[in-house]
């Protein structure tokens, strides 16, 4: 065939080809819209395990809460900006992020100048440009698989935040605006909702069921906590709400300045008292102390971790300056406490830590725990069968261990340095008597592993 011909044959068929899609897309026009599928599949929704101890995947695995405080993300980032953050907080093995929605402030747009509502603060009339936004940053996040936390409109503690602007609207404005939500976001099974805000209710009560009630209406598959004053939990002030999934607690330390109450519980005190609740929710460590403000640290950020986790915990969120996301977000990113957490995440993510019980008696720790109350208390934890403890120290000293309470024929004692994740045998015993352990340093904390393995 002639090459001039050949070409003439296959312009034909283009053109015929192009004017059958174009034929096809205005038929096609016509009918009716495809229903909205889900946008984010992988390991998500989230849920609750089946003994109500602890958060699973879609495949009922056993997920393990490693969050960033990222509240401002929306407020002060563009799409390209929060895609650095979020990818480079996936790298650091966070798996979830939490997020106010709205701006800080009711007079603040976000950084494409766009307001939430067409008229300030009418919840009835929300703002289409600006939540496409977050359905692009929501959208990228599942793309990573993290879990995006919302807060819908956060109370506050200190500032006016939403918490006016919400009673103004009242209970079916805010319900109106939660199913909006609900709606909107149904698509993404990568979505956890936090309710409140820093504060706990008072007549702030009947709004916030409103919008809870809205959102679950609407996507009945995200989970959803409230975020209550410090030294609260979402179950001491909403607890009996049929909404609440599960628990945040929320503490600091005794004496810490600057808090409204000195007696502010340790984590490990928060966290034991909401494991021992009956009935018993899921809880996580949802806001502690951040790392680079002030009496924060590497140290009492790895502290936090490992007290609430061992504690009977699910998960923690790491708090920063990054939340804010000032001028040097990108360089607060690499702060020593979030590559803690990541060595954090891959030490427990080895280990059955869902299944670990806490250990308030003296039977395997007989000596060394600390002082309750006091920033050097070991936190102690054991599997049900007793195969396995763990103890976390956030001092370096001698223990005295029982290993005749740990079952096996062997007994391996191993440390692990929560700052490098290096491990350390400490020596193979019979399960008989007591035994004086040491760390391979007096620098810090340590993680120590006590089981069976086997014969040797």
């Amino acid at each position: 065939m002639p090459q001039t011909l050949r070409v003439i044959l296959l312009l034909l068929l283009a053109t015929t080809t192009l004017f059958a899609q174009k034929k096809k897309r205005r038929s096609s026009s016509r009918k009716k819209k495809a229903p909205v599928t889900v946008v984010s599949q992988g390991i998500f929704p989230l849920k609750v395990s089946k003994n109500g101890r602890y958060l699973t995947d879609k495949h009922n695995r056993p997920f393990l809460l490693n969050a960033d405080a990222g509240w401002n993300l929306l407020a002060k980032l563009k799409l390209e900006e929060a895609k650095v953050y979020l990818s480079a907080r996936n790298a650091q093995q966070f798996n979830t992020v939490f997020v106010q929605l709205l701006p800080t402030e009711p007079d603040d747009a976000n950084a494409y100048g766009q307001f939430p509502f067409a008229s300030k603060g009418d919840f009835s009339n929300p703002n289409e440009k600006y939540f496409q936004y977050v359905e692009e940053v929501v959208r990228y996040a599942s793309h990573l698989q993290i879990v995006v936390a919302l807060a819908p409109a956060w109370l506050g503690c200190c500032k006016t935040n939403w918490d006016e602007v919400q009673r103004k609207n009242g209970t079916d404005k805010c319900r109106t605006y939660g199913a909006y939500l609900g709606r909107r976001f149904n698509k993404f099974s990568n979505i956890l909702w936090v309710m409140g805000g820093d504060r706990d209710p008072q007549q702030e009560e009947i709004v916030q069921r409103a919008m809870a009630e809205g959102i679950k209406a609407e996507a009945p598959h995200h989970l959803m906590t409230y975020h209550a004053a410090s030294s609260h939990s979402s179950t001491d002030v909403a607890g009996k709400e049929a909404w609440l999934d599960f628990s945040m607690i929320y503490t600091y330390f005794r004496g810490k300045t600057g808090t409204w109450t000195m007696e502010m519980p340790q984590v490990y005190e928060a966290s034991l008292s909401e494991h021992n609740k009956n009935p018993r929710k899921v809880f996580i460590l949802g806001e502690s102390q951040y790392e680079d403000e002030k009496d924060g640290n590497a140290q009492v950020i790895r502290r936090q971790a490992y007290w609430s986790l061992l504690s009977g915990g699910s998960g923690h969120c790491y708090g920063s300056s990054v939340a804010d996301f000032g001028d040097d977000w990108r360089q607060k990113i690499q702060l020593r406490g979030a590559q803690d957490m990541e060595l954090y995440f891959k030490i427990f993510s080895g280990l059955p830590w869902y299944l670990f019980r806490p250990d308030t008696t003296d039977e395997v720790l007989v000596e060394g725990r600390g002082t309750y109350g006091n920033d050097d208390y070991g936190i102690v934890s054991v599997l049900p069968n007793n195969r396995m403890a763990a103890i976390y120290i956030p001092t370096s000293r001698t223990l005295k261990v029982n290993v005749g309470k740990i079952n096996g024929t062997n007994i391996r004692a191993l440390w692990i340095n929560p700052q490098t994740n290096k491990r350390f045998i400490g020596g193979y015993f019979k399960p008989q008597g007591i035994r004086e352990l040491t760390p391979p340093t007096l620098d810090e904390d340590w993680l120590l592993l006590l089981g069976n393995v086997g014969r040797k």
